[in-house]
């Protein structure tokens, strides 16, 4: 297959940028033709194969406001994307986004190019003006394909486009993550990983973790990420006494590494798509802790087994369900065994081969 992914920009450390550059890689060292058309920035945090060809657009950003200007400038992007995807002629072109999803649509419309969009966030949370609704709307109905990460994002959208989708779980993406096992002895800290914006929640876990701190004063929160939550995240810790308890040393390539040693992970995040960093911290065999946020957890942790799950932005909960990990071993190392498993399931191998499966069959359609 000759495959093209659109996505704007390579530049960022997030969940869509990660699948990326481990789901090119797969597709080419199975004897696919892979191209990446990044519509912004000029480089990529995480390194991709040799063998993905992988085009700059350099288009400029849209206007910040809704206006005719950025009405134009949107249409003029549209229109470059299009022209490269015809003149490269894949046999099917992939939007990392809702938004990239619309160019894969325009860019293949009245051509024999498949087009496949994919939902990577939530949809029900989605704060989108009724422009940008009935665009959504619109694109899930034109596209060719729909590929969910879960069932619940999938159950958002009218049959049609339901019946045409696949559901296929993110993958453990970080190649990392297959050389890590647990160590012998963990560190006292409790690990996050995320952007560091208000759906992520980090201000509960903050609060959550000045109730941990009680019982476990010796013991350090480390979240790992950059967003322009910092300063507020900062002062949330200084006002809570933990100003040299709480680190926050930003967005790092190793942080599986790190995360792997720490004695818990938690994720608090309010909603999510299918949360890369949980996924890899269960891997690597981490105990976790997580909200029910919708969507991905409850896909991911059976209560109890493979990891704890809390209420949405309640501290009481999240603190207990820490405390109940720290205070426990015979808890603690169950819930790192049981979770080890999703390295095999969710392998880069498994759901590569998902997605071959899916676009072979859509594209022979």
């Amino acid at each position: 297959m000759r495959l093209a992914f659109l996505i704007i920009s390579l530049e960022g450390s997030g969940g869509a940028e990660r699948a990326l550059s481990s789901l090119s890689g797969f597709f080419a060292r199975k004897g696919h033709e892979v191209t990446v058309f990044s519509l912004q920035g000029r480089g990529s945090f995480y390194d991709f194969d040799k063998e993905v060809n992988i085009v700059f657009l350099n288009l400029p950003q849209l206007p910040p406001s809704a206006s005719l200007s950025r009405f134009r400038a949107a249409a003029s992007r549209a229109l470059s994307v299009r022209k490269a995807v015809k003149e490269l002629s894949p046999d099917c072109v992939i939007g990392m986004s809702h938004v990239m999803s619309s160019y894969a649509v325009f860019s293949t419309v009245l051509t024999k190019i498949k087009s496949v969009g994919t939902e990577r966030s939530n949809p029900y949370m989605l704060n989108a003006t009724p422009f940008m609704t009935l665009l959504r709307r619109a694109t899930s109905l034109l596209c060719g394909g729909y590929i969910f990460q879960t069932e619940g994002a999938r159950g958002f959208f009218p049959k049609s486009v339901r019946r045409k989708s696949a559901v296929i779980q993110n993958a453990v993406f970080n190649q990392s993550v297959y050389e890590l096992s647990p160590p012998t002895v963990r560190e006292k800290t409790i690990t996050a990983a995320g952007r560091l914006v208000e759906c992520k929640g980090f201000d509960t876990l903050i609060k959550a973790f000045a109730e941990i701190h009680k019982s476990f004063p010796d013991y350090k929160l480390v979240i790992y990420g950059d967003g322009e939550e910092r300063e507020r995240l900062e002062s949330a810790a200084a006002e809570n006494g933990l100003r040299d308890f709480v680190c926050l040393p930003g967005a790092v390539r190793d942080v599986m590494s790190r995360v792997c040693r720490s004695s818990v992970f938690v994720l608090s995040s309010r909603y999510e798509g299918m949360p890369n960093a949980l996924i890899e911290a269960m891997a690597c065999g981490v105990p976790c802790v997580s909200t029910r946020c919708k969507m991905g957890p409850e896909e991911l942790i059976v209560d109890g087994e493979n990891g704890l799950l809390a209420p949405v932005d309640d501290v009481g909960a999240i603190s207990s369900a820490v405390v109940r990990l720290l205070s426990d071993k015979n808890l603690s190392e169950k819930i790192s065994r049981s979770s080890l498993s999703l390295k095999k399931r969710l392998s880069t191998e498994e759901i590569g081969a998902q997605w071959i499966e899916y676009l072979s069959r859509l594209i022979k359609n």
